[in-house]
């Protein structure tokens, strides 16, 4: 991820800082008579006008400043993740520095450029304090990132630095409610950092985003099939975002994946093929444009919390890291886990029971255990007090 990647000054600038329904139906409505349509009309403004009166949603979001902000952030005040129900208050944090601070003021002058529908206001800060005020919605976009052949230990250690202020900040000034998402990676174990230090908020609001890794699998399988990536459905991220998607319970256009893919070479290219293109996926991406794929993480995010404050679409479940505590596939407890969930609205959701993982993908479930299961210990040597 884009805003994943933070140099060790901005790291430790970071750390020592001052933190209805979208699914409704397309149903044909009846045109009414005149009279009753000016009525009609009119009840209609009426709700609309008490709607927008309505206390908005606040939204913080750290690493604004960057790629992924710069995606995701007009998607928030559209009205694709909230609805056109209630207006959108944008509360967005990013680094104290000269550069940084500049970006930010050319982005909170095209948003207010923009005349998007369901902005309320928006607010640029370095002061986490008021990024968080009275937030609903937290979407933590930055993190300190585990460079391939790095220091495991420094990268932790750094992240414990930076969750730690942004897990006070919460606890501090968000609601009670307010629901936590974190993007950067390793999502799982930093919600779990950030969750530690925010301890009289409950674990459950803390959740990471695992939504990219099945979006990305979605669309290749819709590719191969000649569809589109929304008639996908139901694909599982277990564990973690590195690990290969489960397919078994997945349907494209309602049709189960070994009748769309039913033939040897299919088969060939769902177990070799596929699996490697999606670990290359991001490193693709990077290749082509050189930069991260900012706008398909931005997409990720929007549906993940849009499913969230909505409640997830008829007949779909999708991965979410969640505590793992009670859950029925036998994964330990007290670590941030992706799991496939249901999600009912208001940020209220529930692990998916019942699906039969075949034995590969127990295996998988079992790896990714033992991974966060390290990382959580790792993690833990550099918690100290809350």
């Amino acid at each position: 991820l884009e805003r994943s990647y933070l140099s060790v000054p901005a790291v430790l600038a970071l750390a020592n800082m001052g933190a209805n329904s979208s699914h409704g139906g397309n149903a044909k409505k009846d045109t009414p008579c005149c009279g009753a349509g000016l009525v009609g009309r009119s009840a209609e403004k009426r709700s609309a006008a008490t709607a927008m009166s309505a206390e908005p949603i606040r939204v913080a979001v750290s690493g604004a400043a960057g790629q992924i902000g710069y995606s995701l952030l007009p998607m928030l005040a559209s009205g694709f993740v909230f609805g056109p129900a209630r207006r959108v208050a944008l509360q967005c944090l990013d680094l104290n520095l000269e550069g940084v601070r500049e970006n930010m003021r050319g982005i909170e002058m095209e948003l207010l450029d923009g005349n998007f529908p369901m902005l309320h206001s928006v607010v640029f800060t370095t002061d986490e304090k008021v990024a968080f005020c009275d937030a609903d919605y937290a979407i933590l976009l930055g993190a300190y990132p585990r460079q391939e052949g790095g220091n495991k230990r420094e990268a932790m250690q750094k992240n414990v630095m930076i969750f730690r202020t942004i897990g006070h900040a919460i606890q501090e000034h968000a609601r009670e409610t307010c629901m936590v998402t974190v993007v950067g990676n390793p999502a799982a174990t930093n919600a779990f950092i950030c969750g530690h230090f925010a301890p009289r908020r409950p674990r459950q609001n803390f959740v990471a985003l695992m939504r990219l890794d099945q979006h990305r699998a979605c669309g290749q399988l819709a590719q191969r099939a000649g569809e589109a990536p929304s008639d996908v459905k139901n694909v599982i991220v277990w564990g973690a975002h590195t690990k290969t998607p489960d397919f078994d319970h997945c349907t494209i256009r309602g049709r189960r994946i070994g009748e769309v893919f039913a033939s040897d070479e299919d088969q060939r290219w769902l177990t070799d093929e596929l699996p490697k293109e999606l670990l290359q996926r991001g490193a693709s991406i990077h290749k082509a444009r050189r930069q991260g794929g900012a706008m398909s993480t931005a997409r990720a995010i929007a549906c993940h919390v849009r499913d969230l404050h909505t409640g997830s679409r008829s007949g779909e479940f999708a991965s979410m890291g969640v505590w793992s505590d009670g859950n029925p596939y036998g994964v330990v407890g007290g670590l941030v886990y992706s799991l496939p969930v249901l999600c009912h609205g208001a940020g209220r959701y529930s692990v998916v029971p019942g699906l039969e993982p075949s034995e590969r993908c127990k295996e998988v479930i079992r790896e990714a255990e033992s991974e966060l299961l390290s990382e959580r210990e790792m993690a833990k040597e550099f918690l100290g007090p809350t």
